[in-house]
């Protein structure tokens, strides 16, 4: 097992969980594993063909009494050659509640218990399976709305992340043996490193370590998503635009000015992240005390927004008020939108002056230039360019941050002249935060914070 994870996931203990969505269904997977897998599947699980290996058996389960609860299909996975790395039984019975809760209880009588959130993966890193990145990327997988980040999921789940590290780590495990070895036998015939020597070849590690880090900023955006506000005067196409952003008749439109009194909210995804529109109340000042709600209701969904799109009607010469929202947008990153670009015959030269993006909402007429301006915010038009490997979490980037910090002052160190032993000090230090990232090193903090927000049977 993998250092300081034997004392927190216990191989002694056989859990059990429905691994499938709560609800009826046409199947329900009951996951069993430990070391009484074998002897469950002896004590109720009745077949003419004995249980062999990754092999489907087709049989019944009986209660001890010999009541039949259900036919179901059975598999065993022997340890090691499983996912938790232990003995492992799936049953996938009718998808019945009453009859795969059960057999859930049937197997709790007889010594197994209720698994935790993510305890099957939790023992799957535990008996070195999989690593840290890897348990995480099946959490994003199972959770993944747009395929994009399923993509993103699925690689690192194969290692891509995983993979782009180790060559990294094996190296400045070479480097802290080199420097010791010149420690340790300075008053022998080995020749001292040369320090310039080793402060390159820590530089390089280090800017590999943030050309990794530099991937963060895509994978938080994939993963986390983005809150798209559409924003302007009332009667400037906000809500059509919205309609054609979401591809759905999802707002009311109309000719009357302050139609939308309320905010609407709608999800789509571009290049496979995730984003949230919000039709917005038009902004102006009036009497009337449920559009002055809605108004409310606007400035502050764009408080909480990550970009607006500021949609003017480009029909006519640029306001006051559409100058003042924007002043409010000032802290808040926005991109100019002129609607109505097919009623226009020669474009306003105060409002051309802000160089908007022209569109129309009726036509889609400049919808793509729209499209591609937003991906030059989401970072996605670069995501081509990206490896395979992308962090995806807080904790991934802490830990490659905590690396480089470390990686940088060694190098620095040895430029400086600073003897050896306290170089190593920041060589240790990097590769302690890269073997966090990884779980070989690891706390019980650290995995109840990962393994918490899984569903229960994963």
């Amino acid at each position: 097992m993998r250092e300081g994870l034997h004392k927190i996931a216990s191989a002694d203990d056989t859990i059990v969980a429905l691994s499938t969505p709560i609800g009826r269904s046409a199947i329900g997977v009951v996951r069993i594993s430990g070391s009484l897998a074998a002897t469950i599947a002896s004590q109720f699980f009745k077949t003419s063909s004995s249980l062999i290996h990754r092999q489907a058996a087709v049989g019944l389960w009986e209660s001890s009494n010999g009541e039949i609860v259900d036919e179901v299909v059975a598999i065993f996975y022997k340890a090691p050659h499983s996912y938790t790395g232990e003995d492992v039984l799936e049953i996938s019975a009718h998808g019945n509640p009453l009859i795969l809760n059960q057999i859930i209880c049937m197997v709790q009588s007889v010594g197994a218990r209720a698994a935790q959130p993510g305890e099957f993966t939790l023992r799957a890193v535990t008996h070195g399976k999989m690593d840290l990145i890897q348990a995480e990327a099946i959490r994003n997988f199972i959770d993944a709305q747009t395929n994009g980040q399923a993509r993103t999921a699925l690689r690192q789940i194969g290692g891509a992340v995983s993979k782009r590290l180790a060559p990294i780590k094996q190296r400045i495990v070479d480097l802290i043996a080199h420097l010791e070895a010149g420690i340790d036998f300075s008053e022998d015939d080995v020749e001292l490193p040369d320090n310039t020597q080793t402060a390159d070849q820590v530089s390089v590690l280090r800017a590999a370590l943030e050309e990794l880090h530099e991937t963060y900023t895509y994978g938080k955006v994939l993963q986390a998503g983005v809150r798209i506000v559409i924003a302007g005067r009332p009667n400037v196409g906000k809500s059509s635009l919205f309609n054609r952003l979401v591809a759905m008749d999802r707002a009311i439109v109309t000719a009357v000015p302050g139609t939308t009194r309320d905010v609407l909210s709608e999800f789509a995804d571009l290049d496979g992240i995730p984003l949230r529109f919000f039709d917005t109340a038009g902004v102006r000042e009036t009497l009337d005390e449920v559009e002055k709600l809605g108004v409310t209701r606007t400035l502050e969904t764009l408080s909480e927004g990550d970009l607006a799109l500021l949609v003017v009607d480009g029909s006519r010469p640029v306001t006051d008020e559409d100058l003042g929202l924007r002043e409010k947008l000032r802290t808040l990153p926005h991109l100019l939108v002129a609607n109505k670009a097919d009623l226009v015959v020669t474009r306003e030269p105060s409002l051309e002056a802000l160089k908007p993006i022209w569109i129309s909402a009726r036509t889609g007429e400049g919808l793509d230039a729209l499209k591609e301006s937003m991906r030059s915010f989401l970072g996605s038009s670069r995501a081509e360019g990206l490896a395979e490997s992308v962090l995806t979490t807080a904790r991934q980037n802490d830990a490659v941050v905590r690396a480089v910090v470390s990686l940088r002052a060694g190098e620095l160190a040895l430029r400086a002249g600073t003897p050896h032993e306290m170089v190593l000090l920041d060589l240790y230090a990097s590769l302690s935060a890269l073997n966090e990232l990884t779980g070989e090193i690891t706390t019980e903090d650290i995995l109840g914070r990962i393994f918490s927000t899984f569903c229960i049977g994963k």
